[in-house]
C-alpha cells in the first residue's frame, strides 16, 4: 500500500496539515485560560466553554480518527481500494478541520 505515490501524497498532506496544526498549538497552548471559548455562533453566542484539557481532547480525538483511518485503509487496500482511498482522503479533510479548529480557538482566546 505504501509504495503507491497517490497514497503517499494523501498521507503526506495529512501529516503536513497536522504539523502545521501542532506548530500553531505548541507556542500558544500555555496562554489558554479557563474559560476558553471552544464553540460559538452568531445567533446563540458562546455555546461551549472549556480549558486546555478540552481543547487537547478534541485534537486527540481527531488524531485517533486519523490513525484509525490509516489502519483501516492499510488493511482494506488489497481487497477494496476505493474504500482505502476514501479513508485516506478523509484523513486530509480531518486534518484540515483540525487546523481550522485550532486556529479559530487560538485566535479567539
Amino acid at each position: 500500500m505504501f509504495q503507491k505515490k497517490s497514497i503517499l501524497l494523501l498521507l503526506g498532506m495529512s501529516a503536513l496539515f497536522l504539523l502545521i496544526t501542532l506548530g500553531i498549538i505548541i507556542p500558544k497552548i500555555g496562554g489558554l485560560t479557563y474559560p476558553s471559548i471552544i464553540h460559538f455562533d452568531k445567533w446563540n453566542g458562546v455555546n461551549f466553554l472549556g480549558d486546555q484539557v478540552d481543547f487537547l481532547g478534541i485534537l486527540l480525538t481527531g488524531i485517533v480518527f486519523i490513525a484509525l483511518n490509516v489502519f483501516l485503509g492499510s488493511r482494506l487496500f488489497h481487497k477494496e481500494r476505493f474504500v482505502a482511498y476514501l479513508f485516506l482522503t478523509a484523513n486530509v479533510l480531518i486534518s484540515i478541520l483540525l487546523l481550522v479548529f485550532s486556529a479559530t480557538v487560538i485566535g479567539n482566546n
